[in-house]
């Protein structure tokens, strides 16, 4: 394998289609040393409302990224996240992956009020070649 090749093995990021309510649990798979983009759409009536990614367990999970901003990328450490009102789906990248990032993170919309709404994503890490 040349070292473009590698590269780009390590580079691509691998896009899921999250839809809340209906899939409640996504794996991922990425490399360390790469990164993942994660897809995660929203009902419409939803384009106002704060986005966010976070890790562990749902009730008490650790905020990694967030924002009201819209049609905009917001970059945090490792993160981006991109709300395309549009399409109704917001867009987060996880850069600089290691192993140790293998876990359950969480799309979350944040609903003023109520619960918010959520999809689980179970990520795996495993070694870049």
């Amino acid at each position: 394998m040349t070292e473009e090749e590698r590269r780009m093995k390590i580079i691509w990021t691998f896009t899921l289609l999250m839809i809340p309510d209906v899939l409640s649990s996504i794996s991922v798979r990425g490399y360390s040393g790469g990164g993942v983009s994660i897809t995660c759409r929203y009902d419409r009536k939803y384009t106002d409302n704060g986005k966010y990614f976070c890790r562990g367990e749902w009730s008490t999970c650790s905020k990694l990224i967030k924002t009201d901003e819209k049609n905009k990328w917001v970059d945090s450490g490792r993160f981006s996240l991109f709300d395309d009102t549009t399409a109704a789906v917001f867009t987060v990248t996880f850069r600089d992956l290691s192993e140790q990032d293998s876990g359950t993170y969480w799309c979350g919309v944040k609903i003023f009020l109520s619960e918010d709404l959520y999809t689980e994503v179970n990520l795996i890490v495993e070694p870049g070649e």
